[in-house]
């Protein structure tokens, strides 16, 4: 091959080289796929599975759990060496007098079985307690992930609104001016509709700010980056639950963590008292001696060893005013404020439960006042005032009017059924969880 043919070849290699990346770039890039709106139990359950707050706890019960049988175990044994009997003036030396001796001791003290498990059962409710706090704390972050989420929703719902109401207002502003050109309406009756479009215009401006911050909350609260864009949620919907007051605080006195958390104070408390009490009870103490001595001459037997042991015993009782008596008066104050607590949490609950029971009640009337009565009569009524502005039978205040009037109702439809069910969320965490109807989905299945 001659250098021309070589050049030659190689220039074909790199001109085909460069045909293929040109038309790997002339390839278009792939569209990623659009991102789902992920569903108020998909965030849920998201939101717990990430939670920090969670995992601090659950790292305590852990921590708890660790030390129950510490608590019941029996001190730790004592050894000792010395030595024993050594004569003054002739030195260290245990072959200069038969008593002399190299001792070995060891010795333990035994509390009474009764206190060592009444001592584990107390740090057995610390775990209960701490138990019932990660149940709370898991409830807490269930009521702020809906709260968030319905706050988005709302949002979704508040821009879709004003944004059909821009899109209203630029059609009543075409009209306005189509029927200025033909001089049937003064100038005011434009001036007017371009108002109302600007207001409009303002109002999705501030949605979309609003939507913003909702979704910088809800972000917060699922452990991501909280400018990470949301898509579009699904649409509120209520979840009709059906709310019995007394039924309510049967559940709630069955169901509230914290009011069991309460409860296993209380019995904690009465289980230290059992602790102080047993505190009369006297403690042994078991000791073994093993004695090493050196042979002397002319004294027989006196390099035999020695062992001893002996068996002692507190005396509680002598110093009973001053220790046991004291501790189990304290121990009974503890829990008789243990009790009073759980007996204002449970006056607490109660009207609380009411209350909110009464708040969901009162939202329920207005959301069916407003979807029932006002919102389709305002609904036929900016449809008629339409109609006799386009015939040039209406005037233009009227139209603008009526359209408000639609555009606050619905508007307040979907405030007022984002804050019944945050209104159920604040319920659902005071009873101790969900109040939904089973095989009922808490948000619907429809797409924006």
């Amino acid at each position: 091959m001659t250098t021309r043919q070589a050049l030659a070849a190689l220039a074909l290699v790199l001109g085909m080289g460069s045909l293929a990346t040109a038309a790997s770039c002339d390839e278009p890039n792939p569209v990623p796929p659009p991102a789902v709106a992920p569903t108020m139990e998909a965030a849920i359950a998201e939101a717990l599975d990430r939670s920090e707050e969670l995992a601090a706890i659950r790292a305590r019960i852990e921590a708890a759990e660790a030390r129950i049988r510490p608590a019941g175990a029996l001190p730790d044994p004592m050894v000792s060496v010395g030595l024993q009997n050594i004569p003054v003036g002739q030195g260290v030396a245990i072959d200069k007098d038969m008593m002399s001796s190299f001792a070995l001791m060891a010795s333990q003290e035994v509390p009474p079985a009764s206190m060592r498990r009444a001592m584990r059962a107390v740090m057995s409710d610390d775990v209960a307690m701490l138990s019932a706090s990660l149940d709370d704390a898991r409830n807490d972050t269930v009521r702020k992930v809906k709260q968030a989420y319905l706050e988005v929703q709302y949002r979704d719902e508040a821009l879709a609104i004003a944004e059909r109401n821009r899109d209203v207002a630029q059609d009543m502003l075409a009209m306005a001016e189509a029927r200025y050109s033909t001089g049937k309406v003064m100038q005011q009756d434009v001036f007017q509709a371009q108002v109302r479009l600007s207001q409009m215009v303002d109002m999705v401006v501030m949605q979309q700010r609003e939507r913003a911050m909702a979704t910088s909350r809800l972000n917060r609260l699922l452990y991501r980056p909280q400018t990470e864009p949301v898509p579009r949620l699904p649409p509120l919907a209520s979840t009709h639950a059906a709310l019995d007051i007394e039924a309510l605080r049967t559940i709630v006195v069955q169901r509230n963590p914290k009011l069991q958390e309460m409860r296993v104070r209380m019995s904690q408390a009465e289980k230290s008292e059992q602790v102080a009490a047993l505190g009369i009870r006297p403690m042994w103490t078991f000791s073994l001696g093993y004695m090493i001595r050196q042979p002397l001459e002319m004294q027989p037997g006196s390099g035999d060893d020695m062992w001893s042991a002996t068996a002692g015993l507190t005396l509680p009782w002598l110093y009973r005013r001053d220790k046991v008596d004291e501790q189990v008066r304290g121990a009974k104050a503890e829990r008789e404020a243990a009790a009073s607590d759980v007996d204002a949490m449970l006056n607490e609950l109660s009207a609380t439960v009411e209350e909110m029971a009464i708040d969901v009640g009162r939202a329920d009337e207005q959301l069916a006042l407003v979807e029932t009565g006002l919102l389709p009569q305002a609904e036929s009524a900016y449809a008629a005032s339409r109609a006799t502005y386009a015939t040039g039978t209406g005037e233009v205040l009227d139209l603008l009017m009526n359209q408000m009037n639609l555009y606050n109702l619905e508007l307040q439809r979907a405030m007022l059924l984002r804050q019944r069910e945050q209104a159920m969320a604040d319920l659902e965490y005071t009873v101790g969880g969900s109040l939904a109807p089973a095989g009922r989905s808490e948000v619907s299945d429809g797409g924006a």
